[in-house]
């Protein structure tokens, strides 16, 4: 493995000679933490390289959308989204994104607009708090249909096509389907006539890799030279955002030639400009590639085994969520996907296991693959067993009974219903002759109805028998049962406890600075989420001070160095009953106290408020955060809002064109006790996530069944 650095600062960075970097290449390769069992890095070593400036990439989904937005919002590079689906493009450039990721719509309006963060570091190299931004005056992130106009203008290109299990043919039902990454790398070859380094970041099988080199190098132009890269994504849905910006590790694999390690240094120079050095890591093709499969087959296994263990606690009395949480105490284990639940699902989990399975057996590995194939079998074996307890629960008997399913992702925070278990259990619930009303905050209607009938369902069985509900309170109307599919939030009753978060997930997503003479701060409160923006103007005096306010208000809060007086602009006419610092002045001025409305705001400072009150002040300009109340260089929650600046010649075109991203309100938590008024009795909770405070719902009659627990009913 290589911990490589980019040292390029034109083109192309000659820290090396070619022959030299290779040799110095080859021997650090000998002496990695690979090799020598070494847990530590063993050095750095830089090659010339190229710098990319543009990047393409092909495919729109899960993968592409979110980490092309992240790389246009955190380097200086160039993206363009291309896909052949023109209502997925269309869907991207909108305000309603076709994918929902906490973050993501912040993250994609922000490279668009062509805002560019860089981060401030300490003097041990970590971060420091704050992002600041600049806005450029081009939009960073494109996206496109015109797929062989953006292949032309890459430097590089990532490949982030969907790769499905095969349904037909040899390998059906464990295999990859490989058809999409064939034709895009096809295409690559039919319209490059300029070298490209092509990245493998789609989850594909070992050595596909090879197959895409044979590709290209058959079908290239004479003289293009490619040079293919694979670099798989680990990310979690739910917490992609997070994740892209603050990576466990980026795996960049590359074939062991000075062509190929140039290649992943070009690659690694692009993470760089904000992954620290030593999560950059490279190896070679093969071990990149099953590297991303068996990763997520031993997150897979972790959830079979503690489901597993689910049945065994149902039996005896014991409580799966306290075995899960002892056996995660245990260093050696951790406490990481220990959750019992009705199944995993997602598109990644199931796919990449018979993956696995149908290596294994292609090299002749069976028992290997038996292995493998057990961890699917129990996922399978877990929605059919929570599915028999509902069943044996309601006496043996769903026909004519209401069902209200409530979750139909496979998890929280996400919109994706790829293999969620609600599918399979909904199927079921039908095939018993079931009415059932499903509810979910993300997941549109027509997503559920397609799941449902791609799973084999019915199309006429499935309306007489199924409906979508707007709310939760709709679905449960007159239900004899509540099934808990996805651990949304909202549908829990446990009293909410202070959790502590790592330092990096709780600096600020974007801090705004508008341009080199201007900053911007943001400082928000995770729990009620309102959202504080400072900045400060090149146009009137450096002395003065701005303020965006909380949510709660709706301007720009300037003290006047010269009289103390606030003059406030707004953009938006706020609720009505709002106080004087709300009152909807237009781009007028209006004057007020500081002492009254805003008391210790300092002239000559950034003043940043928080709940209506002062917590520090930036002295212009650039120097340290300072706190007024609170110990210097204290962290704030991590921001879930992004204030987005248009280029404007003055401030109050800044104002007019400024867009508050409207970001998701705290969810409301149902109120259990309206929900109970309106069921049939007996009323029945299944609670397939452990999320709900079983004694508050036995006190308002509720019978409570859950996965690893002994419920009311089995008590009894």
């Amino acid at each position: 493995m290589l911990h490589l650095t980019s040292a390029s600062t034109g083109d192309t960075a000659m820290a090396l000679p070619p022959d030299a970097a290779f040799a110095s290449a080859n021997s650090l390769e000998r002496s990695t933490p690979a090799a020598n069992g070494l847990v530590k890095s063993t050095g750095v070593v830089e090659l010339p390289h190229k710098t990319v400036r543009r990047i393409t990439c092909m495919g729109s989904g899960f993968v592409g959308g979110p980490t092309s937005a992240v790389i246009a919002y955190k380097s200086d590079v160039e993206v363009t989204v291309v896909d052949i689906n023109s209502d997925r493009i269309s869907a991207w450039k909108s305000k309603s994104l076709p994918i929902y990721e906490p973050g993501l719509d912040q993250i994609v309006q922000a490279a668009r607009a062509g805002v560019i963060p860089t981060q401030d570091r300490d003097s041990r190299g970590a971060n420091a708090g704050f992002d600041h931004i600049t806005l450029d005056r081009r939009a960073k992130l494109v996206f496109s249909t015109d797929v062989d106009q953006a292949i032309v203008d890459a430097d590089l290109i990532f490949v982030c096509v969907n790769t499905p299990t095969k349904a037909h043919g040899i390998g059906k039902g464990s295999a990859a389907d490989l058809d999409f990454v064939e034709a895009a790398t096809r295409n690559i070859a039919r319209v490059a006539t300029q070298d490209k380094i092509v990245v493998e970041k789609s989850t594909v099988p070992c050595r596909t890799a090879q197959s895409i080199r044979e590709i290209l190098a058959a079908n290239a132009h004479p003289g293009v030279r490619f040079d293919v890269l694979s670099n798989p994504e680990f990310l979690a849905e739910g917490t992609a955002i997070r994740d892209l910006l603050n990576p466990d590790r980026i795996i960049i694999g590359s074939m062991p030639t000075p062509a190929g390690y140039r290649a992943a240094a070009t690659l690694a120079g692009v993470y760089e400009q904000w992954v620290p050095r030593e999560r950059i890591i490279t190896m070679n093709l093969w071990s990149s590639e099953l590297s991303k499969l068996a990763a997520n087959a031993m997150l897979a296994q972790r959830i079979s085994s503690v489901n597993a263990l689910s049945a065994i606690c149902e039996a005896t009395g014991a409580d799966v969520d306290e075995v899960s949480y002892a056996c995660g105490l245990d260093s050696r284990i951790g406490s990481q996907m220990l959750k019992a639940g009705p199944g995993f699902g997602g598109s990644c989990f199931q796919k990449d296991i018979f993956n696995i399975v149908y290596l294994s057996e292609s090299l002749h590995l069976y028992e290997i693959a038996d292995y493998w194939r057990a961890v699917i079998n129990m996922n399978e074996h877990q929605k059919q067993r929570f599915t028999k307890r509902i069943i044996s629960c309601l006496y043996n008997n769903l026909a004519g009974k209401r069902l209200a399913v409530l979750g139909f992702a496979f998890k929280k925070d996400t919109s994706d219903t790829r293999e969620s278990p609600a599918i399979t259990l909904v199927s079921n619930f039908v095939a018993e002759r079931a009415r059932v009303a499903i509810y979910d905050p993300r997941v549109r209607e027509d997503q559920i109805w397609r799941e449902l009938v791609n799973h084999g369902g019915d199309a006429e069985m499935l309306k007489r028998n199924v409906s979508v509900c707007r709310t939760a309170y709709e679905a449960c109307l007159a239900a004899d049962a509540v099934v808990i599919m996805t651990e949304w939030d909202e549908f829990s009753n446990k009293s909410t406890a202070r959790t502590t978060v790592k330092r990096e997930d709780r600096r600020p997503l974007a801090s705004l600075n508008v341009n080199s003479s201007t900053r911007a701060y943001a400082s928000t409160r995770g729990a009620d989420h309102e959202v504080s923006e400072t900045l400060s103007s090149p146009k009137l005096d450096r002395s003065a001070s701005f303020q965006v306010p909380s949510r709660k208000s709706t301007g720009v809060v300037i003290k006047d160095p010269s009289n103390g007086e606030i003059k406030t602009f707004t953009s938006q006419r706020p609720s009505s009953g709002s106080s004087p610092l709300q009152s909807p002045v237009g781009l007028s001025a209006s004057f007020q106290s500081p002492t009254r409305q805003i008391p210790g705001l300092r002239s000559g400072y950034v003043n940043v408020l928080h709940n209506g009150t002062l917590i520090s002040a930036q002295q212009l300009p650039g120097e340290s955060l300072t706190s007024a109340g609170f110990p210097a260089g204290r962290e704030t929650a991590a921001a879930t809002d992004m204030l987005h600046f248009a280029a404007a010649s003055s401030i109050e075109e800044r104002i007019q064109a400024m867009d508050i991203t409207p970001k998701a309100a705290t969810p409301v938590r149902l109120d259990w006790a309206r929900i109970a008024s309106g069921m049939r009795k007996p009323m029945f909770v299944f609670d397939g996530r452990n999320i709900l405070d079983h004694g508050k719902l036995e006190a308002l009659g509720f019978r409570v069944e859950a996965i690893g627990k002994k419920g009311t009913v089995m008590s009894e």
